[in-house]
């Protein structure tokens, strides 16, 4: 997993798809463990943070499927609603 370049990681209480920038190990305090750290871009905000490794997934085709899925959906219910401008409809009511 360590090899990604692309992860979902845990930000905000939510799983966003990011690009791994670099990674960092630290020493914890026992000796025979380390920690994994990532530095990540979060695609579609373009925000760079700091997420421990045990905090991310390897993005795979089937994240990408259903998080696109779930855009659709959440577009196609938005349009049932007008949108208003002045006093104007921006988009027309759907049937």
């Amino acid at each position: 997993m360590t090899d990604a370049q692309y992860v979902l990681c845990r930000w905000e209480k939510r799983l966003w798809p990011a690009k791994v920038l670099a990674r960092t190990e630290m020493s914890t305090k026992n000796k025979r463990k380390k920690e994994f750290f990532l530095s990540v871009q979060i695609l579609s905000l373009d925000e760079k943070i700091e997420v421990r490794s045990t905090d991310v997934e390897t993005l795979k085709t089937a994240h990408i499927e259903r998080i696109a899925s779930s855009l659709g959906k959440s577009m196609s219910l938005s349009t049932k609603e007008p949108a208003w401008e002045n006093g104007k409809t921006l988009l027309p009511r759907s049937p």
